[in-house]
């Protein structure tokens, strides 16, 4: 069976609805496409890396698929502890390099197999049909069990985006129940709505353009150690850096509060001891684990211990 390019949603504040659209809880996971052969189950992710030996749950389910040959499309995820899908977990469990480790992760973060459409069926691709016969396809060759489930569909995109904000989820995606399954972004046919999200951040340190701090550098407490999750500029004013400025001589650090700071490339970086925590705003996580689309949304009183990865939910419209 070949490679088919995964079909992938496109950002939009509106929310669309009518008859010919379903909508679907957007999981804040790790895209996962399945291949199925005879008694083997090979696990992908959106770019083509195989992770079949790091999600051995969801090869385990094999005998749940009635088909001898079959692709599926879904987001693998991981629960927190308060139920909800946990990126942080998801990200923890793919990045395990050790196959040693594996387990270890494996009894720790549990992953699950959140199912949405089915691509190939026996001896031919199915992603030239319309999305509701896909579905009903996906629906009768399935069975869910522990680590595999379908994700429903809805027809109140409203009331289904609401509660996911009263969840503190991620979003919603809309998709053309007409639509056949297109490769990328090149469709007009599945849309995502989310809700913007914000964290408390600490402040742990401030790149400098011309003598001048321009962005923040953002960190949370992760399983006992400081995380890198971006930087910031956006919300910042020029009374704010000013303050900043100000202060640099009491806050400055000879060290990186940071374990790892290899994924951090600013030639330019005034280290500050982890004092001081402010409010971000953000829309998602990307792969690498930091925030995407940033914004400073003010200052904080919090101490840095609260800084702990929680997120709240704000309306992506307002």
């Amino acid at each position: 069976m070949d490679w088919i390019t995964p079909m992938e949603p496109i950002s939009t504040k509106k929310l669309i609805s009518g008859s010919d659209w379903i909508h679907q809880i957007k999981w804040d996971g790790i895209r996962g496409l399945t291949y199925i052969e005879g008694d083997s189950i090979r696990v992908f992710t959106k770019n083509r890396n195989e992770r079949t030996a790091f999600y051995p749950e969801l090869t385990d389910a094999r005998k749940l698929v009635k088909a001898n040959r079959a692709v599926l499309d879904g987001e693998i995820i991981v629960l927190g502890d308060d139920g909800r899908p946990s990126f942080h977990r998801s990200l923890i469990r793919e990045r395990v390099k050790s196959p040693g480790r594996v387990r270890h992760y494996m009894a720790k973060f549990p992953a699950a197999y959140a199912i949405f459409d089915i691509l190939y069926l026996e001896d031919k691709p199915v992603t030239t049909l319309p999305l509701k016969e896909r579905r009903e396809i996906l629906i009768s060759t399935v069975e869910q069990g522990q680590s595999f489930m379908i994700t429903d569909d809805f027809t109140d995109g409203h009331g289904l985006f609401e509660l996911m904000k009263q969840k503190n989820w991620e979003g919603i995606v809309t998709k053309n129940i007409y639509s056949p399954y297109l490769p990328a972004k090149g469709h007009r046919a599945w849309y995502k709505l989310k809700a913007i999200k914000k964290l408390l951040a600490i402040i742990c340190g401030t790149s400098l353009k011309a003598g001048m701090p321009n962005s923040l550098m953002l960190g949370v407490n992760r399983e006992g150690a400081l995380s890198f999750i971006g930087k910031a500029s956006q919300g910042l004013s020029q009374t704010d850096l000013y303050l900043i400025k100000e202060y640099m001589p009491q806050l400055k650090s000879d060290t990186s509060p940071f374990q790892d700071t290899s994924g951090l490339n600013e030639p330019d970086v005034v280290w500050f001891a982890p004092v001081l925590t402010c409010w971000v705003s953000f829309l998602e996580w990307t792969d690498d684990g930091v925030l995407r689309h940033p914004r400073i949304l003010g200052f904080s009183s919090n101490s840095p211990e609260e800084a702990d990865g929680r997120e709240w939910a704000m309306d992506e419209r307002a």
